[in-house]
């Protein structure tokens, strides 16, 4: 092949690669307009591969292109973070924040910044949904400002310090500061941008284990370094955010057995400190706190159920790490124990689409780092024919660009306020002003992270039980206890099946009584406020 037409076909790579990239990133189209790029080059790649032509070439770059890419890359981090911060609140101002999980959390923290361990909207001690003493860090900033920025802020800034924890990893484990820097942002891109367990769940509602990551991945270096202080301390933070997370010190102990053949002592005692600490929070502690019965947010266990649903599940996981956390699972089984919870739990827990992997991937992207670290994987890739590894290389792309999340230019799209939420504020605003709600109100799913109060419950409705009646379960009949209702249209209605319906179900019933409409907002007094034991 002659050089103009090897340089015209690495430009077209480049722009068919390039090219999906930027529309991801920038939301244009849609959620998928930016593989219309890659289908028109896939056709051409094929052809390349079966004629037994180089497709890709990839050569290991220079110490001013490295050095270049570790200053843009803090630039970019930084960029990102203020993208995120903006996110954030354009999702406040257009009131797509949840009482699930966002609003339930800041209740809590609020309750707790005042002294009180409550949980509002069960009216339990907190402990019997979730074991989150360590949340309580946050509670100091409720005094400043009562408001529900200060649990997104910490989560920003907890997902923006994991690529730190790669960095210093990724040091601790090369000589050489090159491979370290290469590493680093190819592990926090994943992280940030491209790799959707993670992705999604910095997108989706705030939950205590948002704040792990950072703890993690900076618990496992002070492992390596046998900083027993930090580690101690890491870690007992750590299994203050969930009850599930011992899952971390079993999987460190599991690789200190493992690969790390000097330290199965402390593997061992790590891996017994995490199996008591999942199964004595979570089978002692929270029904403790709930009269002895077993918490809802308790799954029921369910091993051999689902084979396809958790082979998909474990598939996508994997196909973008180039399934080496399983190669090598020596190494990789520090995630192993994380993962294993959500593929026994519920369905939901293995979708990918929320929080449940916050903590499994944290630890796939560190085992993939000291992977490409420690292990010659280069020497088993050149056993391979080229033909074979053009393949391969171009099945990775394909399938990793298929399991992208949304990008930050998508999410800032679809969080972007209409005028009618500002609207909406100020008449929210208004009857904050005007009546009595400090002590205790009933709200629509999308206000409750607007009210910071010990007492808050949600309305829920559906055709089978309608709004303000009596309702299936305690969740939902919390709320009759409330004397204010407050409802507000053309915002998220999670829990209510109409919200239409939901409105004229309170104006036909004799025990509610509209005492302001505004526009969007509809404010009703409940005349009778069935006290429940």
């Amino acid at each position: 092949m002659n050089l103009s037409l090897k340089l015209n076909y690495h430009l077209g790579t480049t722009f068919a690669l390039g090219g999906a990239a930027l529309i991801w990133f920038l939301g244009i189209g849609g959620r998928d307009l930016y593989l219309l790029p890659l289908l028109c080059w896939l056709p051409f790649a094929g052809w390349r591969i079966w004629k037994d032509k180089t497709v890709f070439i990839i050569t290991w770059p220079s110490q001013r292109l490295i050095n270049r890419a570790f200053s843009y890359g803090k630039w970019a981090l930084g960029i990102f973070f203020l993208l995120c911060c903006l996110r954030a609140f354009l999702r406040y101002l257009s009131f797509q924040w949840s009482i699930w999980d966002s609003g339930i959390f800041s209740n809590v923290i609020y309750n707790l910044s005042q002294g009180d361990m409550w949980w509002s909207h069960y009216e339990v001690h907190p402990w019997a949904d979730h074991f989150t003493p360590s949340i309580g860090i946050l509670a100091p900033f409720y005094w400043i400002h009562p408001h529900f920025v200060w649990t997104v802020l910490a989560k920003i800034i907890s997902y923006a310090l994991v690529p730190l924890g790669f960095w210093q990893i990724s040091k601790f484990q090369n000589q050489q500061v090159d491979k370290a820097v290469i590493l680093t942002l190819l592990a926090s891109s994943a992280w940030l941008l491209w790799y959707k367990p993670t992705v999604n769940s910095l997108w989706f509602e705030w939950q205590p284990s948002c704040l792990a990551p950072p703890v993690i991945v900076f618990c496992f270096l002070w492992l390596q370094k046998k900083e027993w202080i930090k580690f101690s301390l890491g870690l007992i933070f750590l299994l203050g955010l969930k009850e599930h997370m011992g899952a971390v010190p079993v999987g460190f102990g599991c690789y200190c057995v493992l690969a790390q053949r000097n330290s199965r002592n402390i593997g061992i005692i790590l891996i017994v400190l995490g199996v008591i600490s999942m199964f004595g929070l979570t089978y002692g502690l929270k029904p403790y706190f709930l009269n002895g019965l077993q918490a809802w947010t308790t799954p029921k266990l369910d091993f051999f159920g689902d084979v396809s649903g958790k082979s998909i599940y474990l598939f996508k996981m994997l196909l973008p790490l180039g399934f080496l956390p399983l190669i090598y699972f020596r190494i990789g089984i520090l995630a192993y124990p994380a993962i294993s919870i959500n593929l026994v739990g519920r369905e939901i827990m293995r979708s990918s689409s929320y929080h449940y992997d916050d903590v499994s991937s944290s630890l796939l992207l560190v085992a993939t780092i000291i992977i490409l670290s420690t292990q010659d994987w280069q020497k088993y890739w050149k056993l391979l024919k080229s033909r074979t590894q053009q393949i391969l290389l171009l099945a990775w792309i394909i399938g990793t660009f298929l399991l992208m999340p949304s990008s930050v230019g998508q999410e800032l799209k679809s969080a972007w306020p209409t005028s009618k939420h500002f609207e909406i504020h100020q008449e929210l605003s208004e009857v904050k002003k005007q009546y009595p709600l400090d002590h205790g109100v009933a709200v629509q799913s999308s206000l409750g992270v607007h009210f910071q109060q010990r007492e808050v419950n949600y309305i829920a409705g559906s055709s089978q039980y309608p709004c303000g009646e009596e309702q299936a379960d305690r969740f939902h009949q919390l709320a009759l206890k409330r004397k204010y209702w407050l409802l507000a249209k053309q915002t998220n209605a999670f829990m209510i099946e109409d919200l239409e319906g939901c409105i004229s179900s309170l104006e036909e019933n004799k025990n509610f009584e509209l005492i302001s409409e505004y526009h969007h907002i509809s404010l009703y007094v409940h005349n009778s406020p069935k006290l429940l034991n």
